[in-house]
């Protein structure tokens, strides 16, 4: 399960966004992001949501997949308000005691913390609609075809090569450590997830130090790695291009309209 919710196996799968341009679809997510950063209402993010869920759903991602990728950022969107809900503002909404101390709800702070909340919402859904339909492989070269330094492509392919190493690591270790009940109570648990923690940071050292040593070994430099986007723009693509540009379009003038 983990492996589908990281990996990109959805990407992969032939369908009508998988097979469009990767330019296109990388031009709309970041131009809806930073529509979505700079938005003063709570609607336009949460459109962008709904709009990256809606073409999500209509490609067949399985929506416990799309659910588990929002679990993650909803919980620090969530705790961010409820920060921002009792910190936040000088019209209290209600007060409560608790323990001698004096809970108080602002109403500036509900709403900068929804605000907040959207639009880490709307973000990740726009990123989320961008990986599930591209394959990695896509994504990087799309990346070279806009000017990114190959140093960044190459982290960036080592990292997510590396993920996985890991996480599998991390599996076999958890697994072990599950057949000695190493998690039977909450004490126990959280010695074994502090030694498979410490586990996975060694393990990943020693990666590093060896992935090192056998690139140098074999002379391998970054301008080895001829990495180019070689696929044509179709007429497929450039209706793509004319409907995330209609999308884009009415989301900017709803932000002006209710900004004004």
């Amino acid at each position: 399960m983990l492996a589908e919710v990281f990996s990109d196996c959805f990407a992969q799968k032939k369908n009508y966004l998988t097979d469009l341009d990767t330019r296109a679809k990388m031009i709309f997510t970041t131009t809806t992001i930073i529509l979505t950063i700079f938005s003063s209402t709570p609607y336009v993010p949460i459109i962008i949501a709904a709009v990256s869920l809606i073409f999500l759903l209509s490609a067949k991602t399985p929506f416990k997949i799309i659910l588990l990728r929002l679990t993650a950022p909803l919980g620090i969107a969530i705790t961010i308000s409820i920060i921002q809900f009792f910190y936040y503002g000088e019209t209290p909404i209600f007060k409560w005691e608790i323990f001698g101390f004096n809970l108080v709800g602002y109403e500036e702070g509900l709403r900068r913390g929804l605000l907040i909340m959207s639009k880490i919402t709307g973000a990740v859904s726009a990123i989320m609609f961008l990986s599930l339909t591209t394959p990695v492989n896509k994504l990087l070269a799309s990346a070279r075809w806009f000017k990114v330094p190959r140093t960044w492509i190459e982290i960036t392919l080592l990292t997510y090569r590396y993920i996985f190493v890991l996480l599998e690591d991390a599996i076999t270790i958890r697994n072990a450590q599950k057949a000695r009940l190493g998690y039977t109570g909450l004490v126990r648990s959280l010695h074994s997830m502090g030694q498979l923690a410490g586990a996975v940071v060694i393990r990943a050292y020693d990666q590093s130090i060896s992935t090192y040593e056998a690139m140098m070994l074999r002379g391998y430099t970054t301008k080895s790695q001829n990495i180019s986007y070689e696929e044509k723009f179709k007429t497929k693509d450039g209706i793509a291009a004319f409907v995330f540009s209609v999308i884009f379009v009415s989301l900017l003038i709803i932000s002006i309209l209710l900004h004004n």
